[in-house]
């Protein structure tokens, strides 16, 4: 019989989004999760399989949420990094967007984008 996770997976999924915006998804080492949210990599392999899986949870969990900062991190991180060579990614950001497009889609990502950056900061 196998184990009990004893972790909030949403709670864990928050962690490794909040990483994966600060240092991107290339930035990221499985250490670095590891740290992050402190937890042993079994846990993380056991739950999630790669480091893809944990960022493919992340993602669907904060699309699936209200407005916040992390979905749009995660959007650009997906756009600039992983859905040119990853089919999963770039369906899941696909049809986000073809759900949500309007005129506020690409404003807000270029938004985050100078934000995230440092060239723009919060509240200009």
């Amino acid at each position: 019989m196998g184990k009990n996770k004893s972790f909030d997976t949403d709670e864990v999924l928050i962690k490794i989004a909040q990483l994966f915006v600060k240092r991107g998804y290339n930035g990221s080492s499985l250490d670095d999760i590891v740290e992050h949210t402190g937890l042993l990599r079994g846990s993380l392999y056991g739950t999630f399989g790669s480091k893809l899986g944990m960022f493919v949870a992340a993602l669907e969990l904060c699309l699936r949420k209200e407005e916040n900062d992390l979905k749009w991190g995660l959007l650009i991180v997906a756009m600039l990094e992983v859905t040119a060579r990853n089919e999963k990614v770039f369906n899941i950001v696909q049809e986000w967007y073809l759900e949500n497009q309007h005129e506020e889609i690409a404003k807000q990502l270029g938004l985050m984008l100078l934000q995230n950056s440092g060239i723009m900061k919060r509240g200009q």
